[in-house]
């Protein structure tokens, strides 16, 4: 899960994969990926293979659950969770966070 603002789109070709650079807000449950913790205000590039969805609108912020691609690239597709983000989310993301995965690997 993550948290960011949305600074850049480019939906490129119709062949070619589209990219979003979003502004971390937060990353959440992400032990599991081997991801450090992004410093807030970090970029972070997402592929998004669907020239039209998910809609994202420059200077938003969302709470986004993607996937990463086989080459270990951020991917968005079109599936993908994606809702506005607000404030007052922090404290519900904050505590999935802390939360230990009860599921089997």
């Amino acid at each position: 899960v993550l948290t960011g603002t949305v600074k850049s789109l480019s939906r490129g070709p119709p062949q070619e994969p589209g990219w979003a650079v979003l502004s971390v807000l937060g990353l959440y449950k992400s032990g599991s990926l081997g991801l450090p913790q992004p410093a807030k205000g970090s970029s972070l590039r997402l592929q998004l293979p669907c020239r039209l969805c998910p809609a994202l609108k420059k200077g938003s912020s969302y709470v986004l659950m993607g996937r990463l691609a086989a080459d270990g690239a951020a991917l968005l597709p079109p599936d993908a969770f994606v809702v506005p983000y607000r404030p007052q989310q922090q404290q519900v993301l904050g505590n999935l966070a802390k939360r230990p995965c009860r599921g089997s690997p």
